[in-house]
């Protein structure tokens, strides 16, 4: 089912960690079922049903609607148990990191949560990422080795190309690490552009994450790994760039790993889901030529909202048709 624009809009509202819930509450039992299934669909339940809990749980709802209550409370502990469980196995990693001098760091997940986000729980993750240098790939491995965890292999294996090796640990397939040499997966988008362990600690390079690292790590993560099929990324993108004090070292960071594109876009589309004008200005400092103004045209709001829970062939042409766009030399 998708949503009309009035339902767009108030998922926006209700994935903005910092906004109040709009009027979605006396929605009847379809509609709001309708949100919260694209709320799971694009990463944001957790937002979503700490705004609506109340209102799902109200008299009168019907039984069917219930049941999914039900469901969704339970589905969002067991997301909650599971970030504890892969912070514990994330701190035991690094120790055994730091014992054989391996330098890594902790990306996304909850590096975001407890930098950007007021209530930690808001941002949900289902992994660790863990980046390095690709030459200290083998040595992660066996650091994950000796924490319990087993290398997931296929037939049709990409690990070696994308730099992403994905790692669970042994009787629980649910908590996996993925060791990453480069955030851009593709080896044909890496010619343009590449994002790894050393450009992070250069617009990074304090032991806390720098606000202009985050954002870069959060654009990059939705437009050089992923097609921005995810409302999850634009909130990323959105509590980033709420914590840019210093713009200017923003467009240097920028500029030193070539990410004006993807920054500009990423930035624009998230000001236009939000209608934030913050985001908005930061976005007007990379407006990188015509190319920029193109991709800007292809990655619009129906682009990112119609790529969950089921992808629309117009979002599936445009997000992919940015994607090429990228690979422009």
């Amino acid at each position: 089912m998708s949503l009309d624009n009035e339902e767009k809009r108030v998922l926006c509202r209700l994935a903005d960690p910092q906004a109040p819930a709009p009027e979605a509450a006396d929605w009847p039992d379809a509609r709001l079922g309708a949100i919260f299934e694209h709320a799971r669909g694009h990463g944001v339940l957790a937002i979503v049903w700490r705004k609506l809990r109340g209102a799902a749980r109200r008299e009168g709802r019907g039984e069917t609607f219930r049941a999914e209550v039900e469901r969704l409370e339970t589905e969002h502990t067991f997301t909650v148990g599971r970030a504890m469980l892969l912070r514990h196995h994330a701190a035991r990693i690094g120790e055994r990191l730091r014992e054989r001098a391996i330098p890594a760091e902790i990306v996304k997940g909850p590096v975001f949560a407890d930098r950007l986000y007021a209530h930690t729980s808001d941002r949900t993750f289902t992994d660790i990422d863990l980046l390095a240098d690709p030459s200290d790939l083998d040595g992660i491995g066996a650091a994950l080795a000796d924490c319990g965890f087993e290398l997931h292999e296929k037939v049709w294996d990409n690990s070696a190309r994308y730099l992403e090796y994905k790692w669970f640990l042994k009787g629980n397939p649910n908590l996996m690490v993925e060791a990453q040499g480069d955030l851009v997966h593709y080896p044909a988008l890496r010619r343009r552009l590449s994002f790894g362990y050393t450009q992070l600690k250069a617009v990074s390079p304090d032991t806390e994450p720098s606000p202009a690292g985050m954002l870069l790590v959060a654009a990059i993560h939705a437009l050089g790994g992923h097609k921005f099929h995810r409302l999850q990324f634009a909130v990323d993108l959105l509590q980033a760039a709420r914590h840019v004090t210093d713009e200017d070292a923003l467009v240097q960071a920028v500029g030193r790993v070539g990410a004006e594109l993807e920054v500009g876009a990423a930035l624009h589309v998230t000001a236009a889901l939000f209608g934030d004008g913050r985001t908005a200005a930061l976005a007007a400092r990379f407006p990188a030529g015509r190319r920029g103004a193109l991709g800007r045209r292809l990655l619009g709001v129906d682009a990112v909202l119609e790529a969950a829970p089921r992808t629309s062939r117009a979002s599936h042409l445009r997000r992919h048709g940015f994607r090429w766009l990228q690979l422009l030399d």
